[in-house]
Parts: C-alpha cells; structure tokens; sequence
C-alpha cells in the first residue's frame, strides 16, 4: 500500500496532468472560435491548479510534520549525475516561473470576466504559454522525483 508522502506526490502530479489537459483543451476551444468552451476549460483548468497548489502546500507541511523533511529523496545522494544536473534544470525555472505566473493568471481570470477581452487576450499571449510550461514540467519533476531513484537503483544493481 502507498504511503501518505506517496499518495500527496501522486495526486499532485495528477493534478497538474490534469490542468495541462484544461489548458490545451481550453487553447483549441478559444481557436475554434468557442468561447463558452474555452471559458470552462480554463475555468476547470484555474479550479484544479487551485487544488494542486492546496495539495501541494498540504504535501510539504505533511512532509515536515511527519518526516522532519522539506523534500523527499528518492535515492542516496551520489554527487552530480547527468539526470540530476537535467532535473535541476528543470526544476529552477520551474519554480521560478511558477511563482511568477501566478499573479498573472488571477488577473487574466479577472479582466475576462470583467469582459476585458482585449486587454485578457494581450496578457494571455505570453502567461498562457508559461502556464502550459509550469504544468508540464511539473509533471516532468514528479516524474524525476518518482522514477529516477528507482531507475538508479536498478542500474546499480545491474552493474553487480
């Protein structure tokens, strides 16, 4: 049975899975013109981010209280390797953006739904992207988190 740390980073990742795919639907219903569509797609889109980030707070308060840990190691530290050097490279600008992105998107919720299209459509130009990004390489860190350790592992034993 999966643990509580397992099962808060598994729904995490899911979470933002599950937002890219209200983003990309959300993209193609605005370019086919449907903008009742495109409005409940990111609308679903805004409400599972909302969650992700209550999950993922949650996750690392859960990770303090219950491990003494900000952040789970899924392997022994072995130095730099080229797969950690790639996550880390990720990672930054992941968080970083992610940060940043997300005044902007409240404000593009907000001008759409004052019916400040024009002004929502500049703004979303460069968030929309960056959003997207922020989404999927969350997706591509959980996956690090969970598949890199194990993958170690099974060369490490593979070299025995």
């Amino acid at each position: 049975m999966a643990s509580t740390t397992e099962i808060l980073s598994r729904s995490v990742a899911g979470l933002n899975a599950l937002a890219t795919v209200f983003l990309l639907i959300g993209f193609v219903r605005i370019k086919a013109g449907d903008r009742a569509g495109h409005g409940k797609a990111m609308g679903a889109a805004v409400l599972t981010s909302a969650i992700f980030l209550a999950l993922y707070l949650a996750s690392k308060v859960h990770l303090w209280v219950a491990l003494h840990k900000t952040n789970v190691l899924y392997r022994p530290e072995v130095g730099l390797t080229w797969d950690k050097l790639l996550y880390y490279i990720i990672l930054f600008p992941h968080i970083l953006l992610a940060i940043l992105v997300t005044p902007f998107i409240v404000r593009a919720v907000w001008l759409a739904k004052a019916g400040r299209l024009e002004e929502h459509k500049r703004l979303v130009r460069w968030v929309f992207p960056v959003w997207l990004y922020v989404s999927v390489t969350g997706v591509i860190v959980w996956g690090f988190m969970e598949f890199s350790g194990s993958l170690a592992l099974a060369a490490q034993q593979a070299a025995k």
